[in-house]
């Protein structure tokens, strides 16, 4: 079995609502997403995975939806407190933290990657010294 990973970045605003501390007002990172699959060598590529087909489903899951955003918890308080904001909103049904916006990236990844290949680890960067990271413990 052959790894191999992709890096990509995004611009993001955030809040989390439920924060007692700074973090619960709006700020931005500039994330840094490293995403590892792996899978058997194809013989009639000589790859597990061209990397940019895995640059591609990365856009069209990650950067679409999270690239340039304000990312907020679905509730009632942030849908009063943005109810007049005219910029792109992504919703979700947790406070975005990066533990669950990796949750979400897995659910969001993993369909889209070719047979024979599976997602093994994510590592989100909020920041150059905090990170997330989701392993798969199945293998």
């Amino acid at each position: 079995m052959i790894s191999i990973t992709k890096k990509i970045e995004f611009e993001a605003a955030h809040r989390i609502s439920n924060y007692p501390g700074s973090c619960s007002e709006i700020h931005g990172h500039t994330y840094k997403l490293e995403v590892t699959v792996s899978g058997e060598i194809n013989p009639e590529t000589d790859m597990v995975m061209d990397f940019k087909n895995l640059k591609e489903i990365l856009q069209k899951t990650v950067i679409a939806h999270f690239d340039h955003t304000l990312i907020l918890k679905k509730s009632t308080e942030n849908q009063t407190i943005f109810s007049s904001y005219l910029g792109k909103i992504t919703w979700m049904e947790s406070e975005p933290t990066a533990e669950q916006m990796l949750v979400w990236m897995v659910s969001s990844i993993t369909p889209r990657l070719p047979s024979g290949v599976s997602l093994q680890k994510l590592k989100l960067h909020e920041t150059s010294g905090s990170f997330a990271t989701w392993k798969n413990i199945k293998g």
